[in-house]
């Protein structure tokens, strides 16, 4: 009888090895999490650099949720201070990034919350709070924060909606 602990060591084996890149890039973002700080600290490391085949790079400095799907995994660039919430949703050719204010970088990177869909081509930049359940458009660059359930599109982006969420499915 095999058990439930190596039928799932299995599937994510054969996922690796066979599944979508998404897929795979998932299990490294997945590995990176579980080891970084540890003693296995360079197993993120390496995990890290063989993103960038994928032409990923994600700081291991930064916090990532729960649920985080990329859809479109190429040219993907997330820096070293940015917190991503649970259940968001990142497509090709996005940037999230700090700003250099004079000579200081730290805490200069934006938080984006729960649920947030950001689709191809955004840029977001700099010490920004990007709201719950928020939509931003593609070529989008965000500057300024975001309230909750809002949408918004351009550059600089502005909010050109606010969503209905009263409303059950």
């Amino acid at each position: 009888m095999v058990s439930l602990r190596l039928k799932k060591v299995l599937r994510i084996l054969f996922t690796f090895l066979f599944g979508k890149v998404s897929s795979r890039i998932m299990i490294y973002l997945r590995l990176i999490q579980k080891v970084k700080g540890t003693k296995l600290h360079f197993v993120a490391v390496l995990s890290s650099r063989r993103l960038e085949k994928y032409g990923v790079f994600i700081s291991l400095k930064a916090s990532l949720g729960d649920n985080l799907r990329f859809p479109h995994p190429t040219s993907i660039v997330i820096g070293e201070g940015v917190y991503i919430g649970s259940d968001v949703t990142i497509y090709q050719s996005v940037t999230l990034g700090g700003r250099v204010i004079g000579d200081r970088k730290k805490g200069n990177y934006p938080t984006i919350g729960d649920g947030t869909v950001i689709f191809a081509g955004a840029v977001i930049v700099g010490k920004v709070n990007i709201g719950k359940n928020c939509v931003i458009g593609a070529n989008s660059v965000v500057i300024s924060d975001l309230p909750d359930n809002s949408v918004a599109v351009g550059a600089p982006a502005r909010v050109v909606k606010i969503l209905d969420t009263s409303k059950s499915v």
